[in-house]
C-alpha cells in the first residue's frame, strides 16, 4: 500500500501488466503518464520504469527480453473510425532507446481488453468489437473481446504456442496495414533486392505489411531454418552477421547512412527474418513440429536476439509475403493460395490469414488476421525515482 512517505521518496505511474498473445507489457492510460511524448523527459521516465539500461532490467518492471520490455499507451479516441487510440513502444533493455516506429501483434491482442477493463469502452456480450487506432503505424485494427458479465473473458479453449494453457480466443483484424511505416507494401518497389554487406551480396526480401521485415533464406545464411533460440544465441558471429544485413537494408531503405547505426537508430524495426520450406523438428519446449503441418518454416530477430516463439507483426507480415510473387517466402511457402497459413516457429505453429491482390502492380493488402489470447496480470503502481532530472516531477 502506498504511503505519503513513498510518495516523498518516489513517483509512480498507475497501470495494468499484461499479457497479450506471446509478449507481456506496461499499459497505462495515456494521460495518466506524468509527462507525455515529446516532453523532455519523457523516455528518461520509461526507462527508468523499466530499469533500462541492463541486461537483467533488475531495478524496474521490464522482463529482461524483447517481448517483455513494451509499453502499451492507450486513450479514448475521437476519430470517426475508432473507439481507442493506442501508442506502443518498445523499450530498449541495454540500450538507451525506445522505438516508436513499429507496432506490437502480440500486445494489440490485449488493447481491447484494456479498454473494457477502464471503461473506455462499453462492453457488450458475447463479443465486443473494439475499433483501434494504431498511432505508430497509421492503422485501424478491428477487434472481437469476448465479454462475460460487463468484463474481458479469460477463460477459453483456444491455445496459442509459446504460452502455457489456454484462454478465450481474441481475433484481431489489421485493415489496409501495408505500408504503414514506410508507406508501401514493398518498400524498394521490389520483390527481391540484392544489397551489400561487408562485400557479399545477399539477396532479401524487404516488406512493410504491420511491420516492415526483411527475409533472407535459411540456407543463404549457412542455415537449416530449424534452428533454434539457443542455437542461435550460442553463436555470436552469426547474430552479428545478422545484425550486418539487418544494418545494410536500413542503408538500402534510406533509414541510416551506415549499418551500423541501426543497432541505436532503428532498432525494432525492421525484423530481420529467415525462410526455408516446411521442416519437421523439435522446439524449443516438449514437442514436434511436422513438416506435414506447417507451409513454411520461419525465426525472427527482434532487437538483436532471436524471438523465443514469433513476433505478431511479423507473423502477419509473413501471411500476407507469401502471397506476393517473387519474393523470399513466396519462394518456399507450400502453397500461396490458402486463406490462412501455418508457420512453425521455434516453440510450435501459429496460423495467420492475410486478403492480397497482386493484379494491381504494386500489392494490396486488404487486411490480415490472428487469433490470441490475453490475460491481465497486475494491477498497481509502477514506481519511479527522483533521478537524472525527474526531479521536476516530485512538486507536480
Amino acid at each position: 500500500m502506498e504511503t505519503s512517505k513513498d510518495n516523498d521518496l518516489q513517483g509512480h505511474v498507475d497501470g495494468l501488466l499484461m499479457r497479450g498473445g506471446t509478449s507481456k507489457g506496461l499499459f497505462v492510460r495515456k494521460k495518466d503518464l506524468p509527462l507525455q511524448p515529446g516532453d523532455d523527459l519523457f523516455e528518461d521516465l520509461i526507462f527508468e520504469l523499466f530499469g533500462s539500461p541492463d541486461p537483467l532490467q533488475v531495478d524496474g518492471i521490464g522482463g529482461s527480453h524483447s517481448h517483455t520490455s513494451k509499453i502499451m499507451m492507450v486513450t479514448e479516441s475521437d476519430r470517426d473510425a475508432a473507439d481507442i487510440e493506442y501508442t506502443f513502444g518498445g523499450v530498449g533493455i541495454e540500450n538507451r532507446v525506445i522505438e516508436w516506429g513499429g507496432n506490437c501483434g502480440n500486445l494489440t491482442s490485449a488493447v481491447g481488453a484494456f479498454a473494457i477493463h477502464e471503461n473506455l469502452v462499453e462492453p457488450t456480450e458475447p463479443i465486443t468489437t473494439v475499433r483501434l487506432y494504431n498511432t505508430n503505424a497509421d492503422g485501424i485494427v478491428e477487434q472481437d473481446v469476448p465479454v462475460v458479465d460487463g468484463t474481458p473473458q479469460i477463460y477459453g479453449d483456444y491455445h496459442i504456442d509459446g504460452v502455457p494453457g489456454t484462454g478465450a480466443r481474441v481475433d484481431s483484424h489489421f485493415l489496409d496495414p501495408a505500408g504503414g511505416v514506410l508507406e508501401s507494401t514493398l518498400p524498394t518497389g521490389n520483390a527481391v533486392d540484392e544489397i551489400d554487406v561487408n562485400g557479399e551480396i545477399l539477396e532479401v526480401s524487404i516488406v512493410d505489411v504491420t511491420n516492415v521485415v526483411v527475409y533472407v533464406r535459411a540456407a543463404d545464411l549457412g542455415l537449416i531454418g530449424t534452428e533454434l533460440p539457443a542455437e542461435i544465441r550460442n553463436h555470436p558471429d552469426l547474430l552479428e552477421r545478422i545484425e550486418r544485413i539487418r544494418g545494410a537494408a536500413c542503408v538500402e531503405l534510406g533509414l541510416v547512412d551506415q549499418p551500423e547505426a541501426a543497432e541505436y537508430e532503428y532498432p525494432i524495426f525492421p525484423h530481420i527474418a529467415f525462410v526455408s520450406e516446411p521442416q519437421s523438428y523439435e522446439c524449443s519446449i516438449d514437442k514436434m513440429v511436422h513438416a506435414d503441418e506447417l507451409d513454411i518454416t520461419a525465426r525472427v530477430i527482434s532487437m538483436q536476439d532471436p524471438h523465443h516463439a514469433y513476433a505478431m507483426t511479423s507473423a502477419l507480415c509473413l501471411g500476407a509475403t507469401v502471397k506476393i510473387p517473387g519474393t523470399i517466402p513466396n519462394e518456399v511457402v507450400r502453397d500461396p493460395n490458402v486463406d490462412r497459413i501455418t508457420l512453425g516457429h521455434p516453440k510450435g505453429v501459429m496460423t495467420v490469414g492475410a486478403t492480397v491482390k497482386t493484379d494491381t502492380g504494386q500489392p494490396v493488402v486488404d487486411r490480415v488476421t490472428v487469433g490470441r489470447t490475453v490475460r491481465p496480470i497486475m494491477y498497481g503502481s509502477v514506481y519511479y525515482r527522483y533521478v537524472n532530472g525527474l526531479e521536476s516531477l516530485k512538486d507536480d
